[in-house]
């Protein structure tokens, strides 16, 4: 990994790659001025002390900078909170951008820079999941967002080869993260787990920066990950490599819904098929998703009592029931969705027992390959009846069935209206459009401290 990043150039990406590039930071901005009044996010702005000195880096909604690790955090929370961020190759990679940005802040690098030490934090992402590493089913939470944004943090720090490797064993080593995050009813720490991924992988570059060194063989040495994980090391032969012909910031998604991923799909069928049937009419509804959606938000880990009664925002978006009822009734699933009175809603609740999840092996076979898949059945059967049914493979957002850049806007403008004037948006979409050729990223981050 630490070979892959010095080996990258900025001559090195497609004008596709930078385009992509700069798409997700625009949906992360957009999802984290959505979420800047969200309770996590307050705590983490509470909690970053200031630097009277005017060094270090911004974090938005505050007027003064605080340091890098600290501003990674909170602009992590900011762009996770909502689950609105981009993901579809292991997790969410944007969670990984707010590291290498506050870097890149201080260190005054240009917008080349950035956007080759982003892609590289991206190309690790996904170059673990396609070797073979998959710590979800060793009850390990999303820990290659930490060793991705090392990777990326190292980069943009402008480490030499030992120093990265050095900084990807730090951030490893002190922080596996359990999955128990994302298990039962929900808890706010679910939007700020991968933020203290961030957080650990700029400490973790920084640290080698300084000369201090970590142990040798972090995976698959001795008492390493991969013994405690009792997984294969993983095969990173394939690094970098296009994933059928996409970089992988390309082959990521986008969410059209405040959702998680494997409910983008089923959501989009309930909001088809309600215009054939009313809520009071219907007497069931299956839904059938690949193992990692059932596993995820339909009751796979033996978690139905929780999906079925969601009890927190946090559970809500992570309960295929409830969005699906919200889909049926209210006919889209929004931010609002997930307010206090419509979470307790009893019609809504007594909706929600009519649905049924199950995996589908033929789903899941559909599921797989190197750019996965997100296909999910609808059938809803009526009272009188009649059945109406529906298959999606690839929801919109989906990198065969991208957001145009119309609709990318439209969502940034959705999330950051009523944060900031439309003139200030407009402007914050301007800047990352051009940030490639940005002499200092800090035309952009400077931004942040005037929200």
């Amino acid at each position: 990994m630490a070979a892959y990043a010095a080996s990258l150039k900025f001559e090195d990406l497609s004008r596709a790659t930078i385009d992509a590039s700069q798409r997700h930071l625009i949906d992360s901005l957009g999802c984290a001025l959505g979420a800047i009044q969200a309770k996590p996010a307050a705590i983490a702005r509470r909690l970053a002390p200031a630097l009277a000195t005017g060094q270090g880096a911004s974090v938005i909604g505050l007027p003064y900078r605080t340091t890098p690790e600290h501003a990674a955090f909170a602009n992590t929370c900011m762009i996770r909170s909502l689950d609105f961020n981009d993901t579809g190759i292991g997790g969410h990679p944007s969670d990984m951008i707010a590291a290498v940005l506050a870097l890149a802040e201080t260190r005054h690098a240009d917008g080349r820079a950035f956007v080759t030490a982003l892609n590289a934090a991206y190309e690790v992402f996904a170059g673990l999941r396609r070797g073979g590493f998959s710590p979800r089913r060793s009850n390990i939470d999303q820990i290659q967002c930490s060793i991705g944004a090392a990777v990326g943090a190292a980069m943009i720090s402008g480490l030499d080869l030992v120093q990265t490797a050095h900084a990807i064993s730090l951030a490893v080593t002190p922080s596996v993260p359990l999955r128990v995050t994302r298990t039962g009813q929900l808890s706010e720490w679910k939007g700020c787990a991968t933020a203290h991924g961030a957080m650990q992988a700029v400490l973790a570059a920084r640290w080698a920066g300084e000369g201090l060194t970590g142990p040798a063989a972090p995976f698959e040495g001795i008492g390493g990950l991969c013994e405690l994980l009792r997984i294969e090391v993983p095969n990173l032969d394939q690094l970098g490599a296009p994933i059928e012909g996409l970089s992988a910031v390309e082959a990521t998604g986008i969410k059209v819904y405040p959702a998680e991923y494997s409910a983008q799909g089923p959501v989009s069928l309930a909001l088809q098929l309600r215009e054939h049937c009313r809520c009071e009419d219907i007497a069931r509804v299956d839904i059938a998703l690949h193992w990692g959606g059932w596993h995820e938000i339909g009751g796979g880990q033996g978690d139905r009592q929780d999906k079925w009664n969601p009890t927190t925002r946090e559970a809500a978006d992570h309960s295929l029931p409830y969005m699906v009822a919200v889909a049926l009734a209210d006919g889209d699933v929004s931010l609002r969705s997930y307010d206090d009175a419509r979470l307790h809603d009893r019609k809504l609740r007594r909706l929600m027992q009519l649905i049924t999840v199950s995996e589908d092996p033929e789903l899941t076979r559909e599921h797989a390959g190197e750019l996965p898949s997100w296909p999910s059945t609808m059938q809803i059967v009526l009272n009188s009846g009649e059945t109406l049914r529906a298959k999606i493979r690839d929801p919109k957002g989906h990198p065969r069935n991208p957001l145009s850049d119309a609709e990318l806007a439209a969502k940034f403008f959705a999330l950051s209206d009523g944060v900031i004037h439309r003139s200030q948006a407009q402007r914050l979409l301007d800047l990352v459009g051009s940030l490639h050729t940005a002499r200092d990223v800090s035309l952009l981050t400077d931004q942040f401290r005037t929200i």
